[in-house]
């Protein structure tokens, strides 16, 4: 098919210059079909190309200096060169200059004359090509607007004519290229290295050269483009191109980012195409629309504007980036899915409570916003209680600075705390806000939250349940999802993000998410919930490793769900219709329950049930277990409606697979594990349960990963669940004496409160206690370094109930234990104890004096003085630089020499300081051990700062704790020992800069000679 798109013909010979050009041309052939408006313009770019190259060599061979060609020129730039080229061939006395000027001026032309004919607005082809580019349409019955063809056909026509008096020469060149020439009349044109042929046939015509080597477009091969190394080519062209441009840093990181975005709306079988452009850059592509049935050629163009602004040309002008994405991911139709597909899981998590539980369909409160702490990743610099609402303010103001790291903010709490409803929620309320804006046709700059549940996905990659979450929009996937997540655009919501790889996830914590984080670039804002706080322990050791392997810029802080107050139950249960009488006849420990919105629910709907009866005091959790084993075991039932397992039954076979999971780190179990559990809860073969092998999939929590019912798949309904469930297990292993049985559980997944409180309430606290104290001095010589960690923690958890329910310390020392939580002893009396070998997250000292507590080979985050301070004096072995915080009753000390100094003036005995000396070393030594101390436990190796080196985000306080010139003075320090890098990066208005060490921050704290510069770094700051 010959350029006129109309018929089929011979191809061209390429054995003269008219030829060459034709046989090139051919290659846009569109077959029997009508040639479309975006092939039509791909031609175009082809014909003006070959001109204007044609056009410098002509002016080159004439002896004068042709105009620079641009290293990736699109097709408003060749117009131009060719203009500049009109006026330069006019004044070059040569035959070929001559024929080579007629083509050009007859070019332009018919290029300014555009499509004739066509309405007004579209006649302009610059103005055609942006509106199509854009999806806008065409009229009807405009053939010559649909395919450029008449257009096309007379362009290449003039260049033809111009070629047809020329003849071909072909040279071999240095590595067995033909350089081609166009001789008029014995006057050659080298159109070297713009041009040549290799051996086999294939013509190379230069497209671009932006990076390491120079691209060709490839005609009569089985290749389109190539990108040759060969040293004389690019010795060759760099002379006729445009300089490279000033490095601009900010412009560069823009093309980049474009590039990486439009990978998440591309066709997977194109790759986007970048040109420069007089007031920016553009870029040609293929999008991919909804389901596959196609793409749409785009071209589009962008811009730094005013203050560095990232802006695209819409049609109606320069509009923001973000406008750019919104509309390539059709943002009202998102919102408006996302909103569906929200209120589609509450009502499905509102059956799966009414089906489990019972619970009525009737008119509920509405939720109530939940109320976090935030603080950094250590547990240190906790701020005051704010609602869940605040927090995501906060979320909404990280991803509009851009602060260059992607901000990780993990939701922790209880199981039935409410993390699931406060992160559903704040997703579907922001869904419903930016969709009623804009169908109002107000603009809306909110950000979207994409919410993802780990729950029934458990063993999937955290792209494949992005996926999934975005199905229903039809028009993103991952891909795109990342897009708007680096772009301010959308934040991810993990709920139960550690269930995702099962067991996996604790060996290696991150590494799920890190793919995520290395693609968001220390950009956007990640919110996950976990489990355990166990977790958190682990992820911080994964981040450490991972940063030692080049992880991304992260910053992370966690954000702890705090249980309801007395006043925020009363009223819920008064919202509910709940008699306050009722309230009053629980025991005090299940009124603490009440805390736990799962429970206020739970009580709520059982005192309305009419055939519910008076709770004992202590068994509300029991009750909720007796009603969920109660509806489970009428759907097991075999002939005449007879029970297939007891009450009793059902309940050991839950503990079992509760076990089971437990002992795979997963919250699932397969059919077969389901059936062992059964056969292990009635002590007997399957087989002599008529119909039990067969009615076990009708559980509630079972539910099909495919067509195949042996991949089903059994949960919980609700974490809680599996934690008293686990609990029941581990307590009857106590009370029937298989202490090593309890013993081993301890090693096999870390438990959460509502499993230890109920395991020491089952079994009692005297036997708890003597399991825990026998098993402790074990710890470390298990085999296995995660076992050992799961075991310590567990052991912190369980001392730590054993303490609160009995209000008085152990007669035995406490040894190996990780205290995850704070260790709170202000009601204990008479301590009189020693603490072996153990991490506590938190101590809070007897009020009462004449306690002593000893603390051998143990480390402390924060200790807090709830009596007077003169009761320091009974803490014996205190290790100060473990120490992150100390609280007076009147003040708060984080800076070490301050701990130090009240430590030692009220009379604590510290271990690891040098005997008292007045004289500190200088401010300058002592601030520098603050900040990298602080990163240390941050766990943290960059800080992004502004143009004066001051930290850009003033939530870090700790940056002036000496204030600005030691903060400046330290940085500088960093950066002339070469221990550190200061990298700008990009971000609208201001420049930023990122603070990146070299190494870990305690490498730099040990100064032992093993890494070069800290010898230096130390001297310098200790000369000042």
């Amino acid at each position: 098919m010959q350029s006129t798109g109309t018929s089929p013909t011979a191809e061209p010979e390429a054995d003269t210059p008219a030829g060459a050009f034709r046989f090139m041309e051919s290659s846009y052939a569109s077959g029997n079909r009508p040639r479309s408006i975006h092939e039509g313009f791909s031609v175009l770019d082809f014909e003006l190309r070959f001109l204007a190259l044609l056009a410098a060599s002509t002016v080159r061979a004439a002896g004068a200096t042709a105009a620079p060609v641009g290293r990736s020129p699109g097709l408003g730039e060749w117009t131009g060169y060719l203009r500049r080229a009109r006026q330069q061939l006019d004044q070059c006395d040569t035959v070929p200059a001559g024929h080579v000027g007629r083509a050009v001026g007859r070019v332009l032309d018919l290029y300014d004359q555009g499509v004739p004919g066509a309405p007004k607005e579209l006649r302009d082809l610059k103005r055609l090509r942006d509106h199509i580019s854009h999806g806008g349409p065409l009229p009807a019955g405009e053939s010559e607007l649909a395919t450029l063809d008449e257009l096309v056909r007379s362009i290449a026509d003039a260049v033809t004519e111009s070629l047809t008096a020329a003849e071909l020469v072909l040279r071999e060149g240095d590595s067995g290229e033909l350089r081609p020439s166009f001789a008029w009349n014995g006057e050659e044109v080298s159109l070297w290295p713009f041009l040549h042929m290799k051996p086999s046939g294939v013509w190379h015509l230069f497209s671009k050269f932006t990076r390491a080597h120079p691209a060709f477009l490839c005609f009569g091969g089985g290749s389109v483009n190539s990108s040759p190394s060969d040293e004389a080519v690019q010795a060759a062209l760099h002379p006729l191109l445009k300089p490279k441009k000033a490095d601009n840093g900010t412009l560069e990181y823009f093309i980049k980012d474009v590039e990486q975005d439009l990978g998440g709306f591309a066709d997977d079988d194109s790759e986007p195409v970048y040109a420069d452009h007089d007031q920016g850059f553009e870029f040609y592509w293929d999008k991919a629309t909804g389901e596959g049935t196609g793409t749409q050629p785009r071209r589009d163009y962008f811009r730094l504007g005013p203050d560095n602004m990232r802006q695209w040309r819409a049609e109606s002008g320069w509009v923001p980036y973000t406008e750019y994405l919104r509309s390539l991911a059709n943002w009202p139709v998102v919102a408006t899915r996302l909103r569906q597909r929200l209120e589609q899981l509450e009502r499905q998590l509102a059956t799966e409570e009414q089906d489990s539980l019972g619970w009525a369909s009737r008119e509920r409160p509405g939720i109530r916003m939940a109320k976090v702490v935030v603080s950094d990743m250590d547990g240190s610099h906790e701020e005051p209680p704010q609602t869940f609402a605040a927090l995501i303010d906060g979320v909404d103001q990280d991803l509009q600075a851009n602060r260059g790291q992607t901000q990780v903010v993990f939701i922790n709490g209880e199981a039935g705390i409410g993390k699931t409803r406060a992160m559903l929620d704040a997703a579907k309320s922001r869904a419903s806000e930016v969709e009623r804006a804009l169908h109002a046709g107000e603009p809306s700059d909110r950000a979207l939250f994409l919410y993802v549940r780990s729950t029934g996905q458990v063993l999937d990659s955290l792209r494949t349940v992005v996926d999934s979450a975005v199905a229903s929009t039809r028009n993103l996937t991952d891909k795109g999802v990342k897009a708007l997540c680096r772009n301010g655009l959308m934040t991810l919501l993990i709920d139960g993000f550690d269930e995702l790889l099962g067991g996996v996830g604790y060996s290696d914590a991150i590494g799920s998410l890190r793919p995520w984080l290395d693609e968001l670039g220390g950009r956007g804002v990640v919110v996950v919930s976990a489990r355990s706080s166990y977790y958190m322990g682990q992820y911080r050791s994964s981040v450490e490793r991972a940063y030692e392997r080049g992880m991304a810029f992260v910053r992370h802080r966690v954000a702890t769900v705090q249980r309801w107050s007395p006043q925020d139950v009363m009223s819920f249960l008064d919202e509910y219709g709940v008699p306050r009488e009722s309230l009053d006849r629980l025991s005090e420990h299940d009124r603490q329950l009440l805390g736990l919105p799962f429970f206020a629910h739970a009580f709520a709907e059982m005192t309305l049930d009419p055939d519910e009866g008076v709770i004992p005091s202590n068994a509300l959790a029991e009750r909720l277990l007796d009603k969920y084993v109660a509806r489970e075991e009428r759907k097991l039932t075999g002939q005449g409606d007879t029970a297939l397992l007891t009450s009793a039954e059902l309940r050991r076979m839950f503990e079992y697979v509760a076990e089971f999971m437990a002992t795979h780190e997963e919250r699932e179990a397969d059919i077969g594990e389901l059936q062992e559990a059964a056969q292990y809860a009635i002590e007997e073969e399957l087989s002599s349960r008529r119909h039990l092998r067969q009615r076990l999939p009708v559980l509630c929590g079972l539910t099909a990963a495919s067509d195949d019912a042996s991949a089903s798949r059994f949960r919980f309904q609700h974490e809680l669940f599996f934690d008293q469930f686990l609990a029941g297990a581990a307590s009857s292993y106590l009370l029937d004496g298989h202490t090593a049985v309890f013993q081993g559980m301890l090693k096999q997944s870390p438990w959460r409160s509502a499993t230890v409180t109920r395991v020491v309430a089952a079994a009692g606290q005297e036997r708890v206690t003597r399991a825990i104290a026998d098993f402790a001095p074990r710890i470390q010589r298990t085999e296995q370094q995660i076992e050992s960690t799961v075991a310590a923690t567990n052991l912190g958890a369980l001392w730590g109930a054993v303490i609160k329910e009995t209000g008085r310390m152990p007669s035995a020392d406490i040894h190996n234990a990780v205290f995850m939580d704070e260790l709170d002893l202000s009601g204990v009396q008479d301590v009189d104890t020693r603490i072996v070998g153990c991490e506590l997250a938190g101590l809070v000292l007897p009020a009462s004096g004449g306690w002593t507590l000893r603390l051998d080979n143990t480390g402390v985050k924060k200790i807090r003085v709830s009596g007077s301070p003169s009761d320091l004096a009974g803490l014996r072995g205190v290790r100060h630089a473990d120490l992150v915080e100390l609280l007076l009753p009147n003040k708060f000390l984080y800076r070490r020499e301050h701990i130090l100094d009240a430590l030692r003036r009220y009379g604590a005995e510290v271990v690891d300081a040098e005997d008292r000396n007045d004289n500190l070393p200088p401010v300058e030594v002592l601030a520098a051990r603050h900040y990298l101390t602080t990163m240390v436990r941050r766990v943290e190796k960059s800080v992004i700062l502004r143009s004066d080196y001051q930290p850009e985000d003033t939530r870090l306080k700790w940056t002036q704790e000496y204030g600005p010139d030691i903060w400046k003075r330290f940085v500088n320090e960093l950066l002339d020992s070469k221990l550190a890098h200061d990298d700008t990066f990009s971000a609208s208005g201001e420049r930023k800069i990122r603070l990146r060490l070299k190494c870990g921050a305690a490498a730099i704290l040990a100064n032992d000679g093993t890494r070069p510069g800290t010898q230096e770094f130390w001297s310098r700051l200790e000369g000042s």
